[in-house]
């Protein structure tokens, strides 16, 4: 199905052989310049909710995961067509059926045809974390992030995780900055907004609800840290998605 794809597009298959050859744990997908998903390995259509690869065609991201993610996976799919550049290292938080946040990194290239037009996008994802591929760096964070994982919701302080990692607070605040690009309390509350965002989307929940929900003290610090995080309000951020 995929190699019909690229033909009809007046593009080499071989473009995408060189980049999933001995990679284990990565998978990988193609997309049209119409969001839609073309073709995934085998091993990512359970994470779809699609048992084949034609179960595939005619859906978006928006048919496919939360409001949310989708909104994120459109709007860095834009990017990389427009700018005719891969968007790198893109790290991603899903929340699983349990309502545990797990983390993906994934890399978008644009898909060219031979006369150098984009016809679509190309791309990886892996699991960051606990998944198929253990942690990179200090196996210390990664416990630390596993904590802040199944406790993100509750009360947390840096101490706590000084106490599970076993770091000192300098090495414990260099390593999530290494790692992630922020700090572990902004971590903590990047997943917490993220969280919020679902909520928001996908209940009708109070604010102040969805503040102690997801681990703010209440709705004012909600509406402070999430304004920070998204450049809007809870509620117009609710609005705006057509959601109330």
């Amino acid at each position: 199905m995929l190699t019909e794809w690229f033909s009809v597009q007046n593009c080499d298959s071989t473009q995408i052989g060189v980049l999933f050859e001995n990679i284990p744990g990565v998978s990988f997908f193609v997309k049209d310049l119409n969001h839609r998903l073309v073709a995934v390995d085998k091993g990512f259509l359970p994470r779809l909710g699609v048992s084949t690869e034609k179960d595939l065609f005619g859906k978006s991201d928006f048919d496919l995961f939360p409001p949310r993610l989708a909104e994120h996976f459109r709007r860095d799919d834009r990017l990389v067509i427009e700018s005719k550049s891969p968007k790198l290292n893109i790290l991603e938080l899903v929340f699983n059926n349990q309502g545990l946040p797990d983390w993906y990194l994934t890399n978008k290239y644009p898909l060219m045809d031979r006369d150098g037009g984009v016809i679509g996008i190309i791309g990886t994802v892996r699991p960051y974390g606990d998944g198929e591929l253990k942690w990179e760096r200090d196996d210390e964070i990664g416990r630390a992030v596993s904590y802040i994982r199944k406790n993100f919701r509750k009360d947390l302080a840096i101490a706590d995780l000084i106490k599970v990692s076993g770091l000192n607070h300098r090495k414990l605040h260099r390593g999530f900055v290494e790692l992630f690009g922020v700090a572990p309390m902004q971590f903590i509350t990047r997943t917490r907004i993220e969280a919020a965002c679902d909520d928001l989307l996908t209940t009708t929940n109070k604010l102040s609800d969805i503040a102690g929900d997801n681990g703010f003290y209440d709705q004012s610090s909600f509406t402070q840290h999430f304004r920070r995080q998204m450049g809007i309000t809870p509620l117009k951020y609710r609005k705006q998605k057509g959601f109330i």
